[in-house]
């Protein structure tokens, strides 16, 4: 397992900040203490690296985010991502913070939130505390024997058994499979192309294995119409905890 200083000093660090100074000062001071921030000018800007990012099985480890852009906001980039990843961090940087736009980060789960200008000190403490976190709750769940999800539903991770109201559930190894997969991912978008690698051992026709995909899922829905896989169009499926967070 990856020692917990190797993972913050590697962490995947997204810094959407338009005013180009604060973006240049602030990426000269994060690069000194971490290894890999990628850069973005706006909401929209960002959302697009996401995307791209999650289309090709990667994730971020948090998002340090301006507020108030043009073409897309911090609050508007927030609510976009939550789609994709309910999980990932944010901590935001604002001149001012009205209470509307408080209560609706507040009620996307946000971290943090540090007011212009940026003292650094505040800022780094506010990042090392997310990432503490992050490492902490990854650990947590490895070491976890199951997961409780929505409806009366549960995973057991060791023994990759699903169970609903304490019955053992009856699946496929191939439903079972992609049961695992989104449970390993759990709350967090995870992409076709990567469900269907993990499910499907020789793939010569990616067509025909999107549509077993399809198949695999609308025969589980059948079966468990109450397991709720959810399907995030053009990006892949998901599956939420109980409490719908971690």
């Amino acid at each position: 397992m990856e020692n917990i200083e190797s993972y913050k000093k590697n962490a995947r660090i997204l810094l959407v900040e338009d005013e180009y100074e604060t973006q240049a000062k602030l990426l000269k001071i994060l690069n000194r203490v971490y290894n890999n921030i990628i850069v973005a000018k706006n909401g929209d800007d960002a959302l697009m690296i996401i995307r791209d990012f999650y289309l090709r099985g990667k994730n971020f480890d948090l998002v340090i985010s301006d507020i108030n852009m043009p073409i897309m906001d911090g609050v508007d980039l927030l609510k976009n991502v939550r789609h994709i990843d309910e999980l990932l961090p944010f901590i935001f940087l604002t001149a001012q913070l009205d209470v509307k736009q408080l209560l609706d980060v507040v009620k996307l789960d946000i971290n943090d939130y540090i007011l212009k200008p940026i003292d650094v000190e505040p800022l780094l403490q506010s990042i090392e505390k997310v990432l503490n976190k992050n490492y902490k709750k990854n650990f947590l769940i490895g070491e976890k024997s199951s997961i409780l999800l929505e409806n009366g539903f549960e995973w057991d991770i060791e023994e990759k058994v699903l169970y609903k109201n304490n019955s053992t559930v009856k699946l496929t190894k191939k439903e079972l499979q992609l049961i695992d997969i989104l449970c390993k991912n759990i709350n967090r978008v995870v992409n076709t192309d990567d469900i269907i690698n993990f499910i499907w051992d020789e793939i010569k026709d990616f067509e025909s294995a999107i549509a077993n995909l399809k198949n695999l899922i609308s025969r589980l829905r059948v079966k468990m119409p109450d397991l709720n896989i959810e399907n995030m169009y053009g990006f892949g499926y998901k599956l939420r905890m109980k409490d719908g967070r971690i």
